[in-house]
């Protein structure tokens, strides 16, 4: 199965130490819009983690891409867990949106996939891929098994399937987020939710003192940043 996007490839040639990376990469599309994702890029500009129906979500593929629309979101992943369906449906939504003279969101393929990083299970999100055939076994609606459990093995489909590798709400785990973030750059990710409501409140507000550490040490290891709402609910302005 293909899912259609523009440009693909990893924003990341280099390889981190002891982690063997193949060739080149031309840079990623998405890496010039996540260039620019800050403090307050979410919820009005872009939202990069969100769920629907086709995992744990409340919303339809359909009734997340037409609000989204509606709240004038610029770019926009829906990240089920285990699952890409809902791209195709939200794809259609926006198409006829765009009939009847919308101005609608650039939508990115994407899914969370659950690895262990450090020991530790973790939640990895899969952003802006072409060819899901590398990521059949994250897909089929559960967590993998064995091997495809691990980290590098989760990052390593990833970037076969021309997607970048995003750590999310690296504060949330119970092993310190400093330790797998750095844990995370030299397994070969691409970036980090940096951006992310630990606070769940009514309305999506990036948790200051956490996000700006979280930041601060992205940026001293290379890696992009991402935001999200991480939303569940019926309001995208929320979780």
């Amino acid at each position: 199965m293909h899912v259609n996007v523009d440009g693909i490839g990893s924003s990341r040639p280099s390889s981190p130490r002891g982690v063997p990376r193949p060739g080149p990469r031309s840079p990623h599309p998405l890496e010039k819009i996540l260039a620019t994702v800050g403090p307050h890029s979410c919820p009005g500009q872009y939202n990069f983690h969100c769920h629907t129906t086709c995992s744990d979500g409340t919303l339809t593929p359909e009734e997340l891409a037409t609000q989204a629309t509606e709240l004038g979101l610029e770019h926009l992943a829906i990240t089920d867990h285990h699952s890409h369906q809902a791209y195709g449906l939200a794809q259609q939504t926006i198409e006829a949106l765009v009939r009847h003279g919308h101005a609608v969101p650039k939508l990115w393929s994407g899914t969370e996939i659950n690895g262990i990083l450090h020991t530790c299970l973790v939640h990895i999100l899969a952003l802006g891929y072409g060819d899901a055939a590398p990521l059949m076994c994250y897909t089929q609606g559960q967590a993998a098994h064995g091997e495809a459990l691990g980290a590098a093995a989760v990052v390593a489909a990833i970037h076969r399937a021309g997607g970048l590798a995003i750590l999310a709400h690296p504060a949330r785990y119970r092993l310190d987020f400093r330790v797998l973030i750095r844990e995370a750059q030299r397994l070969g990710f691409d970036g980090v939710e940096t951006w992310y409501d630990y606070d769940m409140m009514p309305q999506w507000q990036a948790s200051p003192w956490i996000c700006h550490q979280v930041d601060q040490l992205r940026q001293d290891l290379g890696l992009l940043a991402t935001c999200g709402t991480d939303t569940h609910s019926t309001d995208l302005r929320g979780r």
